[in-house]
């Protein structure tokens, strides 16, 4: 029911194709027609030229038709592989483009769930195998079975009780198909999950290859790359296996068969029943009708492998997003007056919460810090506001609207983020600072790129704004990453601000040009700031301090020190030593 299932859902994308898929199997009638017409024309040749003496012009006229017959046997192969390849091309585009949308729409959980390197290897390795299906499966099916019935026809019009006699023998050459089949489905799916296990083990060697390095651990990260190489090896071999199987078996069966039929029509041929032209025409042909079927058993791996891909793709496509907008989601007005967390209660998991009874109120133009040791709920926060994550009890209201009610796209065109962990594409730095406002002017750029203190040090670059600044903006340091980031952050301006931890991670004269271009960009907003070194939340209007996910201080720096044994004190006094 499942492979039905499958089958079925492939056949929607083939759908608007059918039109060229049914010139393809036009091609292969031809093909097929021609094809059997030769085994006409070879019963001639050796009637006539061999058994009856005929002309040298009857020779010549046989000889020029095998060229023409072949020509046409090319031009039809030819129009069914371009036409076959062509809807293969497409269906993956449009698989590839859905899969790609499916991607953009789920939702921040998934990405947390789910490894970078093995969902790429659902959009390559599993779509790949699914292409090979289309176009190899469909065309292997069709263009032998209409040559399996056409020379099947020939075969019942030279001798029906041979022909009758073979065809009962048959339904055997089925019986290893289905045997070996759902082996070769699971085969094929424990492969593909392997393949993923490899993308992932190398995505995890090239992404973290200085750590490697700096922990002279180059021989473990190769002995754990040769484990799973030969996992897949193993499973590859399997179904190497099981493969290999199915042509031996039918051409035993097939071979049989042959032998039957070359005993008694031999013997039919020596007491005169039939002309010797004919029985050899009709061996031939029957050994012409078992190749088909030989194909049938070689396109069925393909085609568990093709199916094997479309299950692990359709996982994805059927992946449901844990955050999405209601019908008639509002549209969030701009900001105005208040953000607020009302008896907030969440968790990354069911049974551990993070945040709980969690309220707070950051008031238009306010600069908010929470502030707490790790684990206290603070990056949580953010999450939650940018609704990455929806709380389990308890809303968040932006001037009055829960943000469940709102279009998750309103919400976070007001929100600019800023965090630790900066996010650049391998792309310019022009490209990068302008994902903040696609359509913004070369000199809202640069302007922007100003405020961020990093103009300077993009125009030194020989490239300048052109430069790229590869895989994770590896190219550039932690502090101009920081720097573009904020740009970023500026040229989109957004009423809300969220800084998670924006410059731990500088060294101090960076720090002191992010710092500064983080209060360029602070000007006249709302700014969450989410930090854990203290130094940086001194100026806030109000400072939160965490503690197992509750606000349970908060006030000014100046007030916060006057609590007698209070966490934040005892925080700026650990610092400070």
């Amino acid at each position: 029911m499942k492979k039905k299932a499958e089958i079925k859902r492939l056949f929607k994308y083939l759908k608007p194709y059918i039109p060229r898929f049914f010139a393809a199997i036009l091609f292969m009638i031809l093909y097929a027609v021609m094809d059997v017409y030769v085994l006409t024309v070879l019963n001639n040749f050796i009637n006539k030229i061999f058994l009856r003496n005929d002309t040298a012009e009857v020779l010549l006229k046989i000889a020029l038709v095998f060229p023409v017959v072949y020509a046409v046997l090319g031009i039809a192969d030819y129009g069914r592989s371009y036409l076959l390849n062509y809807i293969g091309q497409n269906v993956i585009r449009d698989m590839r483009k859905e899969l790609h949308s499916k991607l953009m729409s789920l939702s921040h959980n998934f990405y947390v769930k789910n490894s970078s390197a093995k969902i790429m290897s659902r959009v390559t390795n599993d779509l790949g195998m699914v292409q090979n299906a289309i176009v190899r499966v469909p065309a292997t099916v069709t263009k032998e079975l209409l040559i399996f019935v056409g020379v099947g026809v020939y075969v019942f019009y030279l001798n029906w009780k041979f022909a009758t006699a073979l065809l009962l023998v048959l339904p055997l050459v089925a019986l290893p198909l289905i045997a070996l089949s759902r082996r070769m489905k699971k085969a094929s799916l424990e492969g593909q999950s392997q393949t993923a296990e490899i993308y992932s083990s190398l995505s995890q060697m090239l992404n973290g290859f200085s750590v490697i390095k700096a922990f002279v651990n180059e021989k473990h990260e190769i002995q754990k790359f040769r484990k799973d190489n030969n996992k897949f090896y193993n499973i590859a071999l399997n179904i190497i296996r099981i493969d290999a199987r199915l042509a031996p078996m039918i051409e035993v069966i097939g071979a049989c068969g042959a032998g039957v039929v070359l005993f008694f029509g031999g013997r039919d041929v020596i007491n005169g029943v039939w002309s010797s032209g004919d029985f050899i025409v009709f061996f031939y042909a029957i050994t012409k009708m078992y190749k088909p079927l030989k194909n049938f058993a070689e396109v069925n791996s393909q085609l568990q492998s093709g199916l094997a891909g479309a299950e692990r793709v359709f996982e994805i496509l059927d992946e449901k997003p844990s955050i999405k907008d209601k019908e008639n989601a509002a549209i969030l007005p701009s900001f105005k007056k208040s953000i607020i967390y009302k008896d907030v209660d969440f968790g990354y998991n069911a049974d551990k919460l993070v945040l709980e009874k969690f309220n707070v109120e950051i008031k238009y133009g306010q600069t908010v810090a929470f502030v707490g040791h790790s684990g206290s709920g603070k990056t949580t926060i953010a999450n939650l506001l940018m609704r990455f994550y929806d709380p389990h009890g308890g809303n968040i209201f932006i001037d009055g609207i829960d943000i469940k009610n709102a279009a998750a796209k309103s919400l976070r065109e007001q929100i600019g983020i800023v965090s630790q962990d900066v996010m650049l594409f391998d792309d310019t730095i022009k490209y990068n600072i302008s994902y903040g406002h696609f359509d913004a002017s070369m000199q809202e750029i640069s302007e922007a790129a100003k405020n961020a203190n990093a103009h300077d040090f993009i125009s030194a670059l020989p490239e300048g704004y052109d430069t790229l600044v590869g895989e994770r903006g590896i190219k550039l340091s932690g502090g101009e990453k920081q720097r573009i980031s904020i740009a970023r952050a500026i040229l989109k301006n957004p009423p809300i601000l969220l800084l998670d931890e924006a410059t731990s991670a500088l060294d101090s004269k960076s720090e002191q040009l992010v710092q500064q271009a983080i209060e360029n960009l602070m000007e006249s907003r709302t700014v969450i700031l989410i930090a854990h070194r203290l130094a940086t939340v001194k100026n806030a209007d109000k400072i939160i301090v965490m503690d197992k996910g509750r606000a349970v201080e908060s006030g000014t720096h100046e007030e916060l020190m006057k609590i007698e044994n209070g966490i934040y004190k005892k925080l700026n006094k650990m610092q400070k030593l």
